[in-house]
């Protein structure tokens, strides 16, 4: 588990793309807002500001790693999510 603005500055300093995805119904997520690499940021700052369940999936080759933020406890958390849905969460592996 990670501090929330901790995992939000990383992304800020990076250049990896990822997608926003908020709790839609019945366990679905759906992407949020404009995808474009300029709308990133701004867009999770308004899912968070309007307090969805927010899960960002990274959106690259080298990682295809998903975090579901948890606003209302400052956390995050890795999890599987696959075609819009949270499988499980994921352990951290060691480094």
């Amino acid at each position: 588990m990670r501090h929330i603005a901790d995992f939000i500055e990383q992304l800020e300093r990076g250049d990896d793309p990822f997608n926003i995805w908020v709790y839609s119904s019945k366990g679905h997520y759906s992407q949020f807002g404009n995808q474009g690499n300029k709308q990133h940021k701004p867009n999770l700052y308004k899912a968070l500001d309007q307090h969805l369940q927010i899960v960002v999936e990274m959106n690259n080759d080298a990682n295809d790693d998903a975090y579901l933020l948890l606003p209302e406890v400052h956390a995050v958390v890795p999890v599987a999510f696959r075609e819009g849905q949270v499988h499980s969460l994921t352990r951290p592996t060691a480094a």
